[in-house]
């Protein structure tokens, strides 16, 4: 039977191109290489696979050596019955997937559309604010954590927020939206597409936002895809600034309810079941979006 060609997408799955992998010299390096690559992965899933065992252990062999765990160690989901009994998931998952969507949803828009008019329409002072935006990423969020939660708690409008914003969905959402990482990133992208077809789109009368709208963002989607997962799953992990701004347990997240149930003296079997089902939408995430991520890394490293 004659050879299957190697495809693009097949050679994205090596370090070095097809046809140099066959060198003994290059398939050294890629075998060290991919030695220390797949170590480092093992050693990094140990604590969640630990984390798994624990979560169906009885309380009193979690400490155990590990002999005793192996011996005492089956396949048991009874705690995590226990454990969504006792955390209210379905609302914890609710105001975690509400904050996270809005959140990111906002934040691809506007760092979409700020990195365009950066990258393209360049105001007069554009370097400027680009040095502004950059410079907040030096800025520890802890620094302005509290003086964040005072305007917030000082803040309101007639009509729309008649009290403060503390203890509201606005307090979780509002903050995060502002990313100057993203801009950068966007702009990075942006400043290596050709002028070419904008230019020919304003000769044809298209205004800024169409072009934006038609042409640029449909040619940011493997960017878009990277950031919009990224962008979720570190809202959708927050913990820090949750734990300021809210103690209703109403309008808790995920994370912020998983650390209450520790804080109740819950046994950690169960604690452990807790997280480790607070971690499926995640895996899920990833299981269905995996392609595009390496994708969008590949393309976004290509532009470069």
């Amino acid at each position: 039977m004659p050879k299957r060609n190697k495809s693009s997408s097949d050679e994205m799955r090596y370090l070095f191109p097809f046809y140099e992998i066959k060198q003994p010299r290059v398939r050294l390096i890629y075998n060290i290489w991919g030695f220390f690559v797949y170590s480092f992965a093992i050693l990094i899933s140990i604590p969640f696979f630990w984390m798994f065992i624990t979560s169906m252990l009885p309380i009193n062999y979690i400490f155990s050596s590990l002999n005793e765990v192996i011996k005492n160690f089956k396949i048991n989901f009874d705690y995590y019955k226990k454990a969504w009994e006792v955390v209210p998931f379905y609302i914890y998952f609710f105001n975690s997937f509400l904050v996270s969507i809005s959140v990111v949803i906002v934040q691809i828009i506007i760092s979409a559309m700020a990195a365009y008019s950066l990258s393209k329409l360049k105001p007069s002072i554009y370097q400027l604010v680009l040095i502004l935006f950059l410079s907040t990423v030096l800025i520890p969020f802890e620094t302005i954590a509290i003086p964040l939660y005072l305007t917030l708690r000082e803040f309101s409008l007639p009509y729309i927020f008649s009290s403060n914003l503390i203890n509201t969905y606005w307090a979780l959402i509002l903050p995060p939206i502002a990313n100057a990482v993203n801009i950068f990133i966007f702009k990075s992208f942006f400043d290596k597409l050709p002028n070419d077809f904008i230019e020919s789109a304003r000769v044809d009368g298209c205004s800024e936002f169409r072009i934006f709208y038609k042409i640029i963002l449909p040619i940011s989607k493997p960017i878009i895809i990277v950031l919009t997962i990224i962008n979720f799953v570190n809202i959708w992990n927050s913990f820090f600034w949750p734990l300021i701004v809210t103690n209703d347990p109403q309008i808790f997240t995920l994370m912020l309810g998983i650390y209450k149930i520790i804080e109740d003296g819950q046994p950690w079997n169960i604690v452990m079941a807790a997280v480790t089902i607070s971690m499926i939408p995640n895996i899920i995430l990833f299981i269905i979006f995996q392609r595009q991520i390496m994708m969008g890394v590949v393309f976004t490293t290509l532009q470069e």
